[in-house]
């Protein structure tokens, strides 16, 4: 693994600002973020702020659905780091604000704000209709106000399964969506605006390893069906994925260390402090997730 060295955060905005474009350099402008993701359906949230903006710039941002991209990690000199994307979304607010010597922007955001505050559906469908037909046609209209598909994986017994009556889908594509998902035991979410379903169970993508080695900070600490832990920051880490946790105090809560990554919240700066992510995971046991106790 490389050796974690200099910071970057890189936003970008719609219609061509790039705060922080290319490798690091000297009186870059600050940034500081806090982001926080889940697998549930609620949109991912971001605040970040700009410090000392141009007025220029200042006064050209603002408007509701701007789209804004946030990329963060580490630059080792020579080498490629490991910078990527920790939010992709839309701006909800933006204000402008001074603190002493510096004026700060902060600027509010959602992940694929539009689709999930805009998209509608209205369609019957007659008995013996597949559920993931259904479901597919509601993605279809939140596709089409802005989120792109990303990985769908099914429950195995929702791929066969069929509405044994007429069913109707009418108003928010969210809700409509949520109502399936919590009938039929899977999470669906926006991930940095791509759209991504899982089992109940379940998980998709890679695996990303945490150790003191690779950035490990503090000790795990264990919960009912999982673990809560800190690293420095890894765009890799996502909702959705699994993460390995190598530690001694683990060692007995979950086969090989697994657990799917349930919630985290980046934050930091590019200067000084954090920069880090707060991982919540759940065990993995046997390929599947342990969900704890259902209310």
């Amino acid at each position: 693994m490389a050796t974690q060295y200099l910071r970057k955060v890189r936003a970008t905005f719609s219609g061509g600002l790039t705060i922080n474009p290319g490798a690091v350099q000297p009186h870059e402008i600050k940034i500081e973020f806090s982001i926080s993701k889940s697998v549930s359906s609620s949109a991912n949230t971001a605040e970040i702020k700009l410090y000392n903006l141009a007025e220029g710039t200042r006064n050209g941002m603002g408007k509701e659905f701007d789209a804004v991209t946030l990329e963060a990690g580490y630059m080792p000199p020579g080498e490629g780091g490991n910078v990527g994307i920790i939010f992709k979304g839309a701006v909800r607010d933006v204000e402008h604000k001074r603190d002493g010597p510096n004026i700060i922007t902060t600027i509010t955001c959602g992940d694929g704000d539009k689709a999930l505050r805009r998209a509608t559906i209205s369609k019957s469908y007659p008995a013996g209709t597949k559920v993931t037909d259904v479901i597919e046609d509601i993605s279809a209209e939140l596709e089409g106000k802005g989120i792109t598909r990303g990985e769908f994986k099914y429950p195995d017994e929702l791929k066969s399964k069929t509405f044994k009556r007429p069913y109707v889908v009418c108003g928010s594509c969210a809700r409509e969506m949520d109502t399936i998902g919590r009938g039929n035991n899977f999470y669906w979410s926006s991930q940095n605006e791509t759209i991504e379903i899982i089992p109940g169970d379940g998980f998709v993508g890679s695996v990303t390893l945490i150790t003191p080695e690779t950035g490990m900070i503090g000790t795990p600490a264990i919960t009912d069906n999982g673990v809560k832990v800190a690293a420095m920051l890894n765009p890799e880490i996502r909702p959705n994925r699994r993460v390995q946790v190598k530690s001694q105090t683990l060692e007995m809560n979950a086969a090989d260390g697994m657990y799917r990554v349930s919630d985290v919240t980046y934050s930091g700066d590019n200067m000084t402090g954090e920069f880090k992510v707060d991982i919540t995971g759940e065990a993995v046991k046997g390929g599947k997730v342990d969900e704890g106790v259902k209310p």
